[in-house]
């Protein structure tokens, strides 16, 4: 696994000094106009992954999610469990009882005692069938991780902000697992995010955007990003070169210049596609109502078989 995203003894490449000054650059150029016209009484706006691609695929579900309660489900709960399980793999190299262990961690924070109390008020059977389904996961993970070196200067749940504009857009990402420490010759660092569920389109795209992030903070890309598929293994690993950067940069202006659109007070855009069924702005939705044939959105427990219900 680790020689898949290292690939010890091959040649690296090398950092281009004067890249990520003009990523930057180019950045603060076509995020000022959008962020005049918001008005200074504007909150910051904080572009995460989540916000780029819910904006990007819909303004009106955008906004509607924003102002949702928080719908928690056994598979949003298995996704954060697995999630603090292989952080404490990679960090302490053991595990006892998974549910047990996952439910401990998620208890240190508000967002995760939330998750913490859900699986608590799960009916028996449903919990235990949730405890085996983690720890076939973690499984999984045992057999497929080692513990790192501390020469791999691995860290876990490694967050990243970046100010741009004076600060009134953030750039924010949290990264599962990073290996290797940032150089000014040669790319070092890898980037891993852990994905419990099936494989989506999104989740190449999301690696691009924690790439950009990476070398807005250190100067330096990383020199390949990975998603680890918990339930089969896989392990989807993809080099970095400037294109990928450039990319990710053209969809961070796109989502950012209709987020501060909307911050400023523009009416949201509905734009249908295949999710709308699950879109919580359905209800009050025409356009959403009419590509998904019902004004009813799906529950998180009855998916459509050909769509991933989004986290």
């Amino acid at each position: 696994m680790v020689d898949r995203l290292r690939t010890p003894g091959a040649a690296r490449p090398g950092v281009d000094p004067e890249l990520a000054g003009g990523l930057r650059e180019w950045l603060e150029d076509e995020l000022a106009g959008p962020v005049a016209s918001m008005g200074e009484s504007v909150s910051p706006i904080r572009v995460r992954k989540d916000a780029l691609t819910q904006v990007l695929l819909c303004e009106a579900h955008f906004a509607a999610s924003r102002t949702a309660p928080r719908v928690l489900s056994p598979q949003l709960a298995r996704g954060s469990l697995v999630d603090a399980l292989f952080r404490q793999w990679v960090t302490v190299g053991e595990v006892g009882d998974p549910l047990a262990d996952g439910l401990g961690a998620l208890a240190a924070d508000d967002a995760g005692a939330e998750i913490a109390s859900f699986v608590a008020s799960l009916p028996a059977e449903r919990r235990r069938a949730l405890a085996l389904e983690v720890a076939t996961h973690v499984d999984r993970v045992r057999a497929d991780w080692p513990v790192p070196s501390p020469a791999w200067l691995a860290r876990t749940q490694d967050r990243i902000t970046v100010p741009l504009a004076g600060g009134r857009v953030l750039l924010a990402g949290v990264i599962d697992l990073a290996l290797g420490g940032p150089a000014l010759d040669q790319a070092s660092v890898c980037l891993v995010e852990v994905k419990s569920g099936a494989r989506r389109v999104e989740h190449r795209a999301d690696l691009h955007f924690y790439a950009l992030l990476e070398t807005l903070r250190t100067g330096a890309p990383p020199f390949r990003v990975g998603t680890y598929y918990t339930a089969t293994g896989e392990l989807d690993v993809e080099p970095i070169g400037e294109d990928v950067l450039v990319g990710a940069l053209q969809r961070v202006v796109a989502a950012a210049g209709r987020m501060c659109r909307l911050a400023g007070g523009g009416a949201p855009r509905p734009m249908p596609n295949p999710l709308c069924a699950w879109c919580v702005g359905l209800p009050t939705c025409a356009p959403g109502q009419e590509r998904a044939g019902t004004d009813v959105p799906r529950g998180v427990e009855d998916p459509d078989p050909m769509v991933e219900v989004p986290a």
